[in-house]
């Protein structure tokens, strides 16, 4: 698996190159993880992207990647390519979604008295705000749990499949044939 992924990330050489090779490219490649393709720098990645990308962060969603990568040291690119779950097309489903999922859970379980000071169009905006964000999260914690386990358990599930069939070749009286 690790050399699939590695086939499609650049160099540190190349992305020095095409980075423009500063001071800031220098410390952004040198930062462990960032790049790494360690199982649980790419799950992090996986995680991290995909807990951005179910959050209304529209505009956002990539200086937030970056700065999770370097603060988390997890793999960059992993989070970049989970972070597509929220593509420009599944973006009205999915904020539908976390505002009806936070209106269905929050709607009678937070204090909304301090809004009464407010237009009832700014009453309006800020409930649909907060169900859309609180929506959101609900989702987006697990999410990002899940698919860190998930990843986790690919990548071991992969790695012992390869390893028993190494094992199983080297113990094959025939080369080429299964034991």
């Amino acid at each position: 698996m690790q050399r699939t992924v590695r086939k499609w990330l650049p160099t540190e050489a190349r992305l020095r190159d095409w980075l423009g090779g500063g001071r800031v490219t220098n410390w952004l490649c040198a930062r462990k993880g960032v790049w790494s393709l360690h199982r649980r720098a790419l799950a992090g990645g996986v995680a991290v992207g995909l807990f951005i990308g179910l959050t209304p962060t529209v505009g956002l969603q990539t200086p937030l990647i970056l700065a999770a990568a370097l603060l988390l040291q997890v793999n960059f690119p992993a989070a970049f390519l989970a972070l597509w779950i929220s593509n420009p097309i599944t973006t009205p489903m999915l904020y539908l979604g976390f505002n009806r999922l936070g209106e269905w859970v929050f709607a009678d379980r937070l204090p909304w008295g301090w809004l009464a000071g407010l237009a009832p169009h700014a009453q309006t905006f800020v409930q649909q705000s907060a169900f859309l964000w609180l929506g959101s999260l609900l989702l987006a914690l697990p999410v990002g749990a899940a698919s860190y386990l998930g990843f986790i358990w690919l990548w071991r599930y992969t790695t012992v499949r390869r390893w028993r069939r190494r094992t199983a070749r080297r113990r094959s009286p025939y080369p080429g044939t299964p034991a």
